[in-house]
């Protein structure tokens, strides 16, 4: 016999906890479905031999709004990065600091080869024009692409490849800067006015906090939706979930397909690398750029310098991210990767130790222009089925908690509207009885 629930959601990210635990406060009966057997989604983190490796490289960002809102920063014992970065060009290290966290040593950022004095003084009038104003006006400037955006506001192309470049490839994954100009706006404010942190227990403590609101037994773990038919949801186990209302709560490939929708643009890919070591190669929790556009290293880090408990007694962890999924073995990759390091920290790197390798194929969703000429978009597919996740709003940890939110209350507002047998069966397409186009926007 089928189970029937009220809400079923399809997946355990933060997008299907922050739904389900909009469903909890409203006492609304609901099963959160997921497929792997941990929750968590992307937000992953797995312990190795002492050290704790996030499923790669992850950071949260302290400002965004539904953090704040929906976590509880102290709960999480949040290490800070330094507000800034270390961007290697020519050989060396150079810093650049946020002048409104650390303002001496902004002024003296000042004299780096970084950009022109003229550059630095537009990033101080960009940071300040961003940190104005609510966060849906900076959502509405005209869309263009990031570079256009950089271009247009008048920075030098020595500033936009030494710094904008090596930023945003490691926010945005992608280094041609083609993203969003809306998405740079909102990420940037967030980098500038808040923390860049990770949790002590590591980034899966994020969607722990979120679950411990959540009754165990409403969590299926090892459950894996093959099919959506009408209201009724086939699992690969042979169980069969119905409920007038469905939340499809995972990645937008994964959406399409039970939707029976063509393929979605493909997805960004990053490749994160973590290495065991006896010291750090730096004493401070910097993130480190590559300005150089040589090697395969896109940033580098030292996790156990940020937040406790990433390492055991007396080691260091060390990561490093490479764009997308080279070619090479992960032990070939693993090579070339402390043979660049080498080149910035010297033969300590040799005694490193590889420990795992993460190639994140669906790390985020590509979020061209005109992706966000709606800033979020309509989290109801149809009476009865709804989507969420950051491909719906800003690709972010903010973008998935908020539309998962936004799906439960949609949930609510159509259960004062709809009763179960009113839902209407839309036309088969495919094999399916789902319609084969969503709605516009």
């Amino acid at each position: 016999m089928p189970e029937r629930t009220e809400v079923a959601i399809v997946g355990a990210g933060l997008a299907g906890l922050c739904c389900a635990r909009k469903l909890q406060e409203a006492r609304i009966p609901f099963l959160l479905l997921e497929s792997e057997e941990a929750i968590g989604g992307r937000v992953r983190t797995d312990e190795v031999d002492g050290y704790r490796l996030n499923r790669g490289f992850q950071v949260l960002q302290t400002e965004y709004p539904e953090v704040q809102s929906q976590l509880d920063l102290k709960g999480l014992r949040l290490g800070n990065f330094y507000p800034g970065m270390l961007i290697r060009y020519n050989g060396k290290f150079h810093r650049m600091s946020n002048p409104q966290r650390k303002p001496f040593a902004a002024l003296w950022d000042f004299f780096s080869p970084i950009g022109s004095m003229a550059d630095k003084l537009l990033l101080r009038k960009l940071r300040n024009e961003l940190a104005k104003g609510e966060i849906d006006t900076l959502l509405q400037a005209p869309e263009r692409t990031t570079l256009e955006r950089l271009e247009r506001y008048g920075f030098s192309q020595t500033m936009i490849t030494l710094f904008f470049r090596p930023l945003l490839s490691s926010m945005l994954l992608e280094n041609e800067l083609v993203t969003s100009s809306r998405l740079f706006d909102f990420i940037f404010r967030m980098i500038t006015q808040g923390e860049t942190a990770l949790p002590a227990g590591g980034m899966d403590a994020i969607p722990g906090q979120l679950a411990s609101r959540i009754p165990p037994e409403k969590i299926r773990l090892g459950r894996r939706v093959v099919s959506l038919e009408g209201q009724t949801l086939a699992l690969a186990n042979g169980e069969i979930v119905t409920a007038p209302y469905i939340v499809l709560a995972v990645e937008e490939s994964q959406a399409f397909r039970l939707l029976g929708l063509n393929q979605p643009p493909p997805e960004r890919k990053v490749t994160t690398l973590y290495f065991s070591a006896t010291t750090p190669p730096i004493a401070k929790p910097f993130l480190m750029l590559n300005g150089e556009g040589q090697g395969p290293t896109l940033n580098c880090c030292v996790p156990s310098q940020v937040a406790p408990g990433y390492a055991p007694q007396g080691r260091a962890l060390i990561s490093c991210s490479v764009l997308g999924s080279p070619m090479q073995s992960d032990a070939e990759l693993a090579l070339q990767v402390k043979d660049q390091m080498q080149g910035w920290f010297g033969p300590q790197v040799s005694d490193w130790h590889h420990l795992r390798t993460y190639r994140i194929l669906n790390a985020l969703p590509e979020q061209m222009p005109p992706a966000l000429s709606k800033p979020v978009r309509p989290v109801r597919y149809q009476p009865g089925i709804y989507w969420c996740g950051d491909h719906r709003s800003i690709a972010s940890i903010h973008g998935a908690m908020l539309t998962g939110r936004l799906a439960a209350e949609a949930v609510l507002e159509d259960r004062g509207k709809i009763h179960p047998r009113d839902l209407v069966e839309p036309r088969p397409q495919q094999g399916k009885t789902i319609a084969a186009t969503p709605p516009a926007g």
